[in-house]
């Protein structure tokens, strides 16, 4: 990516897209560029972070795991899209792990030019608390969806998720490209249960599976199994 390209991705960010264009270009200057395959880490989840990500291209998933072997996946970013900010702005350990779902372009921004804009540009540091608002509410909905919801609920509210774009519309109707077993890991359950979650609501006529996608034919009933 050139110079121009570096800072087109930074402007559609809502972290940097307010910042003044000769700061944004000189940040540009600055970042590192990473490069990441299909199911490469690009960090992980208990190790030290002095560094945040703009993905520029490509998707991402944050997910914490357990001592046993458990996963639950948290969020998924697509392209254009910062993450890893935590840690760079408390100092403490990676919160989870992150890994490409596809190949990836990632711009670094290290700790030290973070700070740099927090102390010179207002605008990032009012972004950045919308952003661990973001996060909060994020990790509220998943644990109350835990604790009220049953997995059909949680399958049903995932699927809406997935077919939101990034101006948080419904999109077409047709969710993002997921599996099976990445789907289990995003509501907490079993592959074989989700499945039969899945074959259920195809059943009912809610859902349509379309290739690795799923098309949302009745969203009301879905966002109805998800308020239950």
């Amino acid at each position: 990516m050139n110079l121009q390209d570096r800072a087109e991705v930074l402007a559609r960010t809502e972290l940097f897209r307010e910042v003044d264009e000769g700061a944004r270009c000189l940040l540009a200057q600055r970042v590192a560029e990473r490069f990441v395959e299909r199911g490469q880490l690009v960090f992980v989840q208990d190790e030290p972070g002095d560094r945040m990500y703009v993905l520029a291209e490509g998707v991402v998933k944050l997910y914490v795991s357990s001592s046993n072997g458990g996963v639950v996946e948290l969020v998924r970013h697509h392209a254009p899209a910062v993450f890893g900010e935590l840690a760079v702005l408390d100092g403490g350990p990676r919160s989870a792990s992150a890994e490409a779902v596809e190949r990836s372009v990632l711009l670094v921004v290290t700790r030290a030019e973070l700070l740099r804009l927090l102390r010179s540009e207002e605008q990032v540091a009012e972004a950045l608390l919308r952003s661990l608002g973001t996060m909060v509410r994020r990790t509220t909905r998943q644990v109350t969806d835990r604790a009220f919801l049953n997995l059909r609920g949680r399958v049903a509210r995932q699927l809406l998720l997935l077919a939101e774009r990034g101006d948080g519309s419904g999109g077409d109707g047709t969710t993002r490209e997921v599996t099976q077993g990445e789907l289990a890991t995003m509501v907490g359950g079993a592959r074989q249960t989700v499945n039969q979650e899945l074959k259920s609501l195809e059943l009912r006529g809610y859902i349509r599976a379309a290739g690795r996608a799923f098309q949302l034919l009745d969203p009301e009933q879905l966002r109805r199994l998800a308020s239950q």
